[in-house]
């Protein structure tokens, strides 16, 4: 959602309270994807879903939240059921992910008991896991053809220009179709052969939002070092503050004569300070 919208921002790993997704922003933290969304869009007066009707906000409403409480499970069961395969499909380097230097053999093994043991917990606590391996692919199938049929022969869902749903699905979609093809992963095949129009709308907001996109893969830095071109308010607003700042200049600049008498001695009411220096000292500190 930054990156569509050019907020300038800098990656930090996790919040005071080891969340993530959380941005910081003056000093705030804000967590959880969708009132981070929320609080965005009003701080900087830009909503992406603006130009949509009260029914396609309640249609992307519920997109999302298939998305969120449902697709994503079914992704992160495989997470945990396949964690080799995750480090390869990803060509994760756990190393500089976490900023360590802890061998990428312990590494791997804490990595692989994390998510394997702790996060199988969570996905048979969320209700997914309890299922066949047959059953959850069957559900994710499902819930890309409901996309798929939804975004049909459209650039993105609702027209030309891209919405919050747009986002959330290029943000999921991305961490199927992007596994490295040597790893076996039924969902990114189905995604990839029954419909190629999500496929479409993935590359499509990639090349939209992350020009860099081959940059941060090669040099693993997730910090955008793009330009970032002002908003056209911005500009203005500068423009006209360095004008009103030359024009103030200006009228305040003394001529030769105020400059002879300064230098006479005719305004006593002006101080100069030629230097300052130290009195006395107080411990460490000079006075």
């Amino acid at each position: 959602m930054m990156k569509k919208n050019n907020v300038d921002h800098k990656l930090k790993y996790r919040s005071k309270k080891g969340q993530l997704p959380f941005v910081e922003l003056n000093g705030e933290e804000i967590a959880d994807s969708v009132i981070i969304i929320k609080e965005l869009a009003a701080r900087f007066n830009h909503d992406l879903d603006a130009a949509l009707t009260a029914e396609q906000r309640n249609v992307a409403h519920a997109m999302i939240s298939m998305i969120d409480n449902h697709l994503a499970w079914v992704v992160m069961w495989w997470r945990t059921k396949y964690p080799d395969q995750v480090l390869k499909g990803y060509k994760v380097n756990l190393q500089h992910a976490l900023g360590t230097r802890i061998p990428n053999g312990i590494l791997n093994f804490c990595f692989k008991f994390a998510l394997g043991r702790k996060g199988s917990k969570k996905v048979k606590a969320q209700g997914i896991g309890v299922h066949s391996p047959e059953e959850i692919n069957a559900f994710g199938q499902s819930d890309l053809k409901v996309l798929s049929d939804m975004l049909a022969d459209k650039p993105f869902f609702f027209g030309d220009e891209p919405t919050t749903l747009d986002v959330v699905v290029f943000a999921h979609l991305a961490q199927i179709y992007f596994i490295d093809k040597e790893v076996a992963y039924p969902l990114r095949d189905y995604m990839t052969e029954s419909c190629p129009n999500l496929v479409g709308l993935v590359n499509r907001m990639k090349d939209r939002c992350f020009s860099d996109w081959d940059e941060i893969c090669t040099n693993l830095d997730l910090n955008s070092h793009l330009p970032k071109p002002e908003p056209e308010q911005q500009k203005d607003n500068k423009e006209a503050a360095k004008d009103e700042k030359e024009a103030e200049g200006k009228e305040l600049e003394p001529d030769d004569k105020d400059i002879e008498k300064e230098k006479k001695g005719v305004f006593p009411d002006k101080l100069k300070i030629a230097k300052v220096i130290p009195i006395y000292k107080s411990g460490n500190k000079e006075r």
